[in-house]
């Protein structure tokens, strides 16, 4: 099954029962009024009110804790942010957002690559992972390897084959991360849903490890992205 909704993924997780996607993975917009890598072109509406994205957040908490099963995980990726040379971090987001989950594992995406210009302070050249379940009895299914929270995996980097397939989106995820997340926690045909699906990579995820998929993204010029790519996959399967 794959399942994909152009909307707003408040509206639309609504339609979606109790206690039903087995894993829940996704990172949000960074609200920093962003461009893309060509800056004359400019995204959808990326900068609300501090007020008004958390408030947004913070409802996207809620439904996904509603939805999720028992034993399922909500992986929440998430960017230390810098405002006025200052480090807003990412785990004071998450505790400030987070009132319902525990919290089972913090993993630090570590990527090749300076994207931070910084000169006068260290660079914050990482992003985090949070795992959040509903009780510490959660589904982890052990692949063999040596387990590490330090997750070595490059950006998708401009010019690459999976950046331009990802078109004008300008922080498309890396595929091997969404497929480690998807193959740890998941069984075949388990329900994920990402709902805020932008280029589409959980999706593509979903399909080259035979998992089922929901996809929630509010831009359509990203929604068709989205499409293509994941009808790609499904073409190069058969």
């Amino acid at each position: 099954m794959i399942d994909l909704r152009l909307g707003d993924c408040l509206e639309v997780m609504k339609t979606i029962p109790d206690n039903s996607v087995d894993l829940v993975v996704t990172s949000p917009p960074y609200n920093q009024n962003l461009t893309t890598q060509d800056t004359t072109k400019k995204l959808y509406s990326d900068n609300l009110s501090d007020i008004e994205y958390k408030c947004l957040i913070r409802s996207v908490f809620q439904s996904v804790f509603r939805i999720l099963k028992p034993k399922g995980s909500f992986f929440y990726n998430y960017k230390t942010q810098v405002k006025e040379n200052r480090l807003a971090r990412a785990c004071v987001h998450v505790e400030e957002m987070n009132k319902e989950f525990l919290v089972s594992a913090e993993i630090v995406w570590n990527y090749a690559g300076n994207f931070d210009s910084a000169k006068t302070r260290f660079p914050t050249d990482y992003e985090m992972i949070y795992q959040l379940t509903k009780t510490s009895d959660y589904n982890f299914y052990h692949q063999g390897e040596t387990l590490s929270s330090v997750w070595n995996y490059k950006h998708v980097m401009a010019g690459s084959i999976e950046k331009i397939q990802c078109g004008c989106h300008p922080c498309p995820y890396p595929v091997n991360i969404i497929n480690k997340i998807i193959r740890y926690t998941t069984q075949h045909n388990n329900i994920v849903l990402d709902p805020f699906m932008g280029s589409g990579t959980t999706g593509v995820a979903c399909k080259e490890l035979g998992r089922n998929f929901i996809g929630i993204e509010i831009s359509p010029e990203y929604f068709k992205i989205a499409e293509r790519r994941i009808n790609q996959t499904m073409e190069n399967l058969l």
